[in-house]
């Protein structure tokens, strides 16, 4: 709890909105807050790019249009592909021209977070406590 705790304290105290994606086969979806990957917006403070998100266990559509259109400080990208042995890479179609130009990409907080434990068991004991880090490494 401690460690949550200060991680909120952290993501309260600077001016920065994130914005979580879930790429697969060279297409993206967005979560934000009360989503299934919101606990970075709910639990550890991540003001959402887009309050307006959908909230759907499969994510709002978006485009690399909407993403470079919103300009998140930090994009967390969740690798479907990797994560079910499809063996793409998501940062092959993430990092594409529309994406550079957004200050994620230019500042290097474009932060692909770990599939297995977000995508396939998120929750768990071990993979909450790494998921933790794998969003406090944003920093």
């Amino acid at each position: 709890m401690i460690k949550l705790q200060q991680l909120k304290e952290k993501t309260s105290a600077i001016d920065t909105n994130a914005l979580i994606v879930l790429a697969s086969e060279g297409k993206v979806s967005a979560y934000g807050p009360n989503s299934r990957f919101g606990l970075i917006h709910d639990v550890l403070g991540y003001k959402a790019v887009d309050e307006k998100i959908e909230v759907s266990t499969h994510g709002q559509n978006i485009s690399f249009e909407y993403i470079f259109e919103k300009n998140p400080d930090v994009l967390f990208v969740i690798d479907r592909d990797a994560a079910i042995g499809n063996g793409a890479s998501a940062k092959d179609s993430v990092e594409n021209e529309l994406v550079k130009k957004t200050d994620a990409y230019k500042n290097g907080k474009i932060i692909y977070l770990n599939g297995e434990y977000w995508y396939l068991s998120g929750g768990g004991l071990l993979s909450m406590k790494e998921m933790i880090k794998e969003v406090e490494a944003s920093f």
